[in-house]
């Protein structure tokens, strides 16, 4: 049976602003980011752009949503304007830190690009002036709130913030003509020298290469990187790959030509999720599970029955299953061995106020964050 779209209003935000605004900590709600990292950012991580049919510039928050009923348990706000409130998809998978404690973005005026480190509510609200709480969030709400900037110089343009392990990564490009260079610089020290990762070739119409970073934190440029032709499997696939991740796919079969999602996560190893190469009406729905294997390769058709494509997903850490949004609803995805075992609905879509009128996927939190300090042996299972 379908849950109704209405779930998402009903549902208070669990220790953020309660139903009872007069309730205190005395309800166990986290206070601290040292409290909420403990066992709050756990779920289905979305950022809404027009959070509660909100300004979609100035209402953009990172809720963590229970993967099986959908419903918000946990709020935290970003600053105004941090992404495009009308851009289609934005890779926010990248802009945040695996341990949740920063998010990187770009601003255009002044261009440069930001990091934000996730912060109490007290000192949030204490950024402002007469007890109002500072920009990027209210009083009571967890934030992240700008500390770094690294502004562009001269004829240089930033873009594309991303950060992976302990560094931040940014496109720098200087002028029309001239292929960007990938930078990255410290965490810790943001406004230090940036390394030069590598250049974004120039391809159709002077367009930079895609690029990302595999699992791993190996660097994909994919114009930079040789296509495979794949035989031994129904229909004819094209990859390319680094360092053992298929990045990149493009699977023709039936009539109907299939490709790896833009902006989305790298599945790592010889898998990936592929999606219809257009959305049209009367296209193909659902998605395709690719895995390539030896000299071969097989897919796994998901959700064939279903009247809208998969527009956006999320991988288990352990890729033991996968949360599937089409126009319309999420879906649950289990695999054992990277063969499916069950697929099931898990609750409806969730409605911002961005273009598409949907939720960013930021990915699928089953585990608080690790303490970098905490002694491996006390670990569990250890």
């Amino acid at each position: 049976m379908r849950r109704s779209l209405a779930l998402a209003s009903a549902v208070c935000l669990l220790a953020v602003t309660a139903c009872d605004s007069s309730s205190d900590s005395s309800d166990g709600e986290p206070e601290t980011v040292e409290e909420l990292a403990e066992g709050g950012l756990v779920g289905l991580a979305l950022v809404h752009r027009g959070f509660e049919a909100g300004d979609p510039e100035t209402e953009q928050v990172l809720v963590f949503h229970d993967p099986g009923t959908g419903a918000p348990v946990q709020r935290i706000d970003l600053p105004d304007g941090a992404l495009d409130p009308m851009a289609p998809a934005v890779p926010v998978h990248k802009q945040f830190s695996e341990d949740w404690q920063y998010f990187a973005f770009v601003t255009a005026e002044p261009n440069a690009v930001h990091l934000a480190v996730l912060t109490d509510p007290q000192e949030a609200g204490a950024e402002g002036a007469d007890g109002e709480a500072g920009e990027g969030g209210e009083a009571g709400v967890f934030s992240y709130l700008p500390v770094e900037s690294i502004p562009a110089g001269g004829d240089e343009t930033l873009s594309a913030p991303a950060i992976h392990g302990d560094r931040l990564w940014f496109a720098s490009a200087q002028g029309a003509g001239q292929p960007p260079q990938l930078m990255s610089v410290p965490l810790e020290a943001p406004a230090g020298t940036p390394s030069q990762e590598g250049s974004l070739a120039l391809g159709e119409g002077q367009r930079p290469s895609d690029w990302t970073l595999t699992p791993d934190g190996s660097l994909h440029i994919r114009n930079s990187v040789p296509t495979e032709q794949v035989t031994g499997g129904e229909g004819n696939l094209v990859v390319r790959s680094t360092n053992g991740s298929v990045v990149n796919a493009t699977l023709n079969t039936g009539g109907e030509q299939w490709q790896t999602f833009d902006d989305a996560p790298v599945w790592g190893g010889e898998r990936a999720l592929l999606r219809p190469d257009g959305t049209g009406e009367g296209g193909p729905n659902g998605a395709y599970l690719l895995e390539v294997e030896d000299q071969g390769h097989s897919a796994t058709r998901l959700l064939e029955d279903e009247p809208s494509p998969v527009v956006q997903y999320a991988l288990a850490p352990e890729r033991d299953a996968i949360l599937l949004q089409t126009e319309e609803k999420w879906f649950r995805v289990d695999l054992e061995d990277g063969a499916v075992t069950e697929t099931a609905e898990a609750f409806p879509r969730y409605h911002d106020t961005s273009m598409d009128g949907w939720p960013l996927v930021v990915r699928w939190s089953q585990e608080p964050p690790a303490d970098p300090d905490a002694d491996p042996s006390e670990s569990p299972g250890s």
